[in-house]
């Protein structure tokens, strides 16, 4: 039956409210840590029937409009998925024979590039911000100028000095990067990676809120939208607008290509060494999922033993790679908080201007300390960076200045690892008494703090005006501060990854694909009337003493180490999560390398997914679906099973 005019009508205006709300949507609220269980039947039925009110609306409005150009029913279902795997811009890793010693002739050879991705016609009118898109920027990103940079950095890793089974990695400073455009930097890399044996090469984005928009949803977000849902429900012979700016697109994919060519060729032998230090819950926030977390027990101002609810991976990762032949170090960095801070529209912050936001400035520092500087984005589906205590009270006049001390701080925080406090002082890169004296007591980077969950009082300040403030108090600096074992990593890299056939069942999305705003290769299975697509999984270990899980999308923590919104207490449905964690699959000590090879939304657990709360499950909105995170770690876990140790 043809829908009506007015159908039509109240279609293209929901489309308008609900995708420009979701893809938009500024979050502020912060949840307190005390657990609060939702196992209270009456919360879950109202979630339920509000859950299925938006899901009937989100489907009526998907329904109205036509499959678009990156939709296909022309596929053999017999052959897609070897089809797929034996495409050349696949890659299944080095082997599934994981090595668990080196070989007697093994070296770390690795090599480092990296690029600005910042056009030089940068301010003609064409290029937009990816990150946020609402009223107070008149619904329109357009980059107004340059705060710092937006760059591609990039790593070539072999555990040989052939070269043999080379793995590429790129990291991206932007919202994401889709398979799509990730095979695209591939096919542009196939003849060089044939000849070089290279087994895998992959690309990352560090979700940066404030950078040129990579995925297509908010580049003239609202125009586009009207534009191309009229022109599929009235069956026009018009083409759909692409969602990215294309000649940008173009240049990026060539420049990382470029530059991932450079880091193989700067490949030299050294020393691999790694760190890990747990810098507690002050450096992160999580946000509007109240439903995760980690229970941590603790006694309360009664000395009464309490539970609540706290951030399960705050811990910084770090690698050291010590060239033989006396050039640059090199550090990366794994950890997990959105760089969501530049780019936020406020009174006094347009949210228009390039930032690379903390991870451009974490980079910065540790080049004046004679590194250069690799960074993996981690589980961050709630996470956002936590700047409390980066602020030291220290007025700031721009956001862009939050997350310079909070990446300088983190810099500080990496460099610091593995010295005591005396080693600390005799730093000069380290050492605080300039901001000391710059700022007062209460001004200065609280490297000291790193590892203190919470104060152990207040006090009251007067200023010159008579102004009262309250402050927290902290013990003695560095009381709680230990440094911790930088270990020499073996010269054994393994890696396995494969495609995971992810059904889209959020309407939502849908919607968004049918309207050929992001660049994703979708197949609508008619008979079934499904919609899925293809993505991508990994394992990774170096040596014995790192291994992570290699993820596409925002992830919920949970799913990597395990977590409260597993469990049916917790739970928004009332129901355990099905499927196994990657620390079960893999063992506890499992990172995570997140928003890898593909960029689909928030990844959160099966149980936990309601579209009918969305002051604290906004995550589902911009998600694929409600099975996405089971699809994912079930694949791990079928990677896992295909491991061989030799």
């Amino acid at each position: 039956m043809k829908n009506s005019k007015f159908t039509k009508l109240v279609a293209v205006i929901l489309s308008l409210l609900l995708l420009g709300s979701s893809l938009g949507l500024t979050v502020n609220a912060t949840h307190a840590y005390e657990i609060i269980g939702t196992d209270n039947p009456i919360s879950i039925v109202l979630s339920d029937i509000l859950d299925t009110i938006i899901r009937f609306l989100l489907g009526t409005i998907s329904g109205v409009f036509d499959d678009g150009p990156k939709i296909t029913t022309d596929y053999d279902p017999a052959t897609l998925e070897t089809d797929l795997r034996n495409s050349p811009t696949f890659y299944n890793g080095i082997s599934n024979n994981f090595k668990t010693a080196a070989d007697p002739d093994a070296r770390w050879n690795i090599g480092y590039a990296d690029a600005s991705l910042i056009p030089d016609h940068v301010d003609d009118g064409n290029f937009y911000i990816g990150g946020y898109i609402t009223a107070e920027n008149l619904f329109t990103n357009v980059v107004e100028g340059v705060i710092d940079d937006m760059k591609v950095r990039c790593v070539a890793i072999s555990d040989n000095n052939d070269h043999n089974n080379t793995v590429l990695f790129a990291t991206v400073d932007c919202i994401g990067i889709t398979n799509n455009d990730i095979k695209d930097i591939r096919a542009l890399l196939t003849d060089f990676a044939a000849a070089n044996n290279i087994k895998s090469i992959n690309v990352s984005s560090t979700h940066c809120h404030s950078c040129i928009d990579t995925e297509g949803l908010w580049t003239r977000n609202m125009a586009k939208i009207l534009d191309n849902s009229i022109t599929s429900i009235t069956g026009s012979d018009a083409e759909l607008q692409e969602g990215t700016n294309q000649e940008f697109m173009k240049f990026m994919k060539q420049k990382v290509a470029d530059t991932l060519m450079e880091a193989y060729f700067d490949m030299t032998p050294g020393t691999l060494s790694y760190s890990e230090k747990d810098i507690g819950q002050n450096y992160f926030e999580n946000k509007n999922r109240p439903t995760s977390g980690v229970e941590e027990t603790y006694l309360d101002a009664n000395n009464e033993e309490q539970v609540r609810r706290v951030i399960g991976m705050d811990t910084i990762n770090r690698f050291t790679f010590d060239p033989d032949d006396g050039s640059k170090d090199l550090m990366m960095i794994n950890m997990g908080a959105h760089p969501d801070v530049a780019g936020l529209p406020t009174s006094s912050n347009s949210g228009r201007e390039i930032s690379g936001d903390y991870v451009y400035y974490l980079g910065e520092y540790l080049d004046k300390a004679g590194y250069d500087f690799m960074f993996f984005q981690g589980a961050i589906a709630g996470i956002y960076e936590k700047r409390s205590v980066t602020g030291d009270g220290v007025e700031t006049a721009k956001r862009w200045e939050e997350t310079r001390r909070y990446g300088y701080e983190i810099a500080r925080i990496a460099l610091a690892m593995n010295k005591t406090i005396e080693e600390i002082k005799a730093d000069p890169l380290l050492n605080v008494e300039d901001e000391i004296a710059k700022y007062g007591d209460n001004g200065y980077y609280s490297i000291w703090y790193a590892n203190w969950d919470n104060p152990i009082g207040t006090e009251t300040v007067t200023d010159a005006d008579g102004k009262e403030t309250t402050k927290d108090i902290y013990p003695e600096p560095g009381t709680d501060w230990a440094p911790v074992d930088d270990v020499e990593v073996e010269p054994f890299l393994n890696l396995t990854q494969d495609l995971v056939r992810v059904v889209v069942s959020n309407d939502l999305i849908k919607a968004a694909g049918k309207l050929n705003l992001a660049n994703y290769s979708v197949y609508h299975d008619e008979e079934n009337e499904t919609f899925f697509v293809y993505t991508e999984v990994g394992y990774i270990e170096f040596g014995n003493q790192f291994k992570a899980v290699m993820m596409p999308g925002e992830i919920c923590q949970d799913l990597i180490i395990g977590g409260t919104s597993l469990q049916k207490k917790y739970a928004v449905t009332g129901s355990d999560f099905q499927g196994q964690t990657a620390a079960q699959i893999f063992g506890n000590d499992v990172k995570c390398f997140g928003l890898m090879n593909d960029a689909i939304g928030y990844v959160v657990p099966d149980n936990d997914y309601t579209m009918g709360n969305p002051a604290d499950h906004y995550h589902e909105l911009i998600s694929l679906g409600q099975n996405v995170g089971s699809a994912l770690t079930e694949q791990l876990g079928n990677l896992n099973s295909n491991i061989v140790r030799v």
